[in-house]
């Protein structure tokens, strides 16, 4: 008997955390394509600009740690739709206001609102999936964010061609909010606190949670910092060094490409290191500091613009997908999988957060090669000091073992 083989209503729970973790990105990275024509507009530096993209990570970061433990313990279905709801009110307000602190302010409360969706969303899987079954749609259910990301820049730039970039704010998170409605209505609410203790699912101490994984939280940081920075300044990077015709079409190819590395590049990774995650995590962080190298040492020309996307787009999300779904969702569920993923995915903002202002700071002091140089030296940091840990895990091991005999 196959038992990773999904029942119906189990098929149904994967499509709709699917589906609504997707639209979630409505409301997120409408921002990233509407940047340049705020900026333009409100006749901002690219400081003002950096500091609004990093308005978000800050706060969905620290939503992260609150969200991933509560969703441990509540109805994650009604958490799930708070959030969703939230989010459009503070979308459409922000979509009438002008001023830079009071946007800031929308932004940062957006982050919170968008902070109760994958953890929870994670546990809602975990509740209705045994590991085998976890273990298959892991890889398939990471592309959900690489389709929201992508389908949200394409219907944004379509928004953008009116000249309106305050439509941007609207119409997509009206969207998200019928998403939401599908989403409350159609799923039943996660395990009583008690039920779940009884299956031995509820998470340890957040120490332990942390003791276990912090070779893994500091790859998310990186991460983080890699993926937000493009994810935010892919747009501004394509505007600002490609013809306008091609510009827009040129920025997509990140999302876009983010889709093979989800579903490919990060389960060939796995496979090849045996499913060793921190030997998967360093494989790839060379990976990612290789893609990033293409800019200092090929001219700068249309085709390389694309190649250079493709492959950060590639890199970016495999290494994103294994921390933020497979870790919590496999390696560390018994730590609590709502709040590993919150851990996961709070360090990855907090590095996001750091990541995409300090591109804001790097493009004032200097250019888009410095901005590469820094994407290329951070993984390598990375890798690293992840391999001097093991190596020093090994020594310590080693030395015990002597001593024993």
């Amino acid at each position: 008997m196959d038992t990773t083989r999904l029942s119906a209503w189990q098929w149904r729970v994967v499509i709709l955390g699917w589906v609504t973790y997707a639209a979630f990105y409505l409301g997120r990275v409408n921002l990233a394509t509407a940047l340049p024509a705020i900026e333009a507009d409100l006749h901002w530096l690219p400081t003002d600009t950096g500091l609004l993209a990093g308005a978000m990570l800050w706060s969905y970061g620290i939503g992260q740690l609150i969200n991933g433990w509560l969703g441990q313990y509540v109805d994650t279905r009604r958490m799930v739709f708070i959030g969703i709801a939230g989010s459009t009110v503070v979308n459409l307000i922000f979509a009438v206001s002008s001023s830079l602190p009071v946007m800031f302010a929308l932004w940062l409360i957006n982050g919170y609102l968008q902070s109760m969706a994958w953890g929870p969303i994670l546990r809602t899987l975990s509740d209705n999936l045994e590991p085998g079954q976890r273990n298959r749609i892991a890889g398939v259910f990471g592309a959900s964010y690489v389709v929201g990301n992508t389908l949200t820049w394409l219907l944004t730039g379509l928004l953008l061609t009116s000249g309106q970039w305050r439509l941007t704010f609207v119409v997509p998170p009206l969207l998200m909010f019928g998403v939401g409605l599908g989403w409350y209505t159609l799923t039943k609410p996660a395990k009583s606190t008690v039920h779940a203790a009884r299956e031995n699912i509820l998470p340890g101490s957040m120490r332990e949670v942390i003791r276990q994984t912090w070779p893994v939280l500091l790859t998310a940081i990186v991460a983080g910092a890699l993926i937000n920075g493009a994810l935010l300044f892919a747009p501004t990077y394509a505007a600002q060094t490609l013809p306008v015709d091609q510009a827009a079409l040129t920025a997509v190819i990140f999302p876009v490409s983010g889709l093979l590395g989800t579903v490919w590049l990060s389960s060939l990774v796995m496979r090849r290191v045996g499913g060793d995650v921190v030997q998967g995590l360093i494989v790839l962080l060379l990976i990612s500091a290789a893609a990033r190298a293409l800019a200092v040492v090929l001219p700068p020309s249309t085709l390389v613009s694309v190649l250079l996307l493709a492959a950060m787009g590639v890199t970016s999300y495999a290494l994103t997908n294994v921390l933020l779904t497979a870790v919590p969702l496999t390696i560390y569920a018994h730590l609590g999988t709502s709040v590993v993923a919150g851990l996961m995915d709070a360090t990855h903002s907090l590095g996001g957060a750091v990541g995409s202002t300090l591109v804001g700071l790097l493009l004032l002091w200097g250019s888009w090669p410095l901005v590469f140089i820094v994407w290329t030296l951070l993984p390598l940091i990375a890798a690293v000091v992840i391999s001097l840990v093991l190596r020093r895990a090994a020594a310590q091991r080693l030395s015990r073992q002597e001593g024993i005999l």
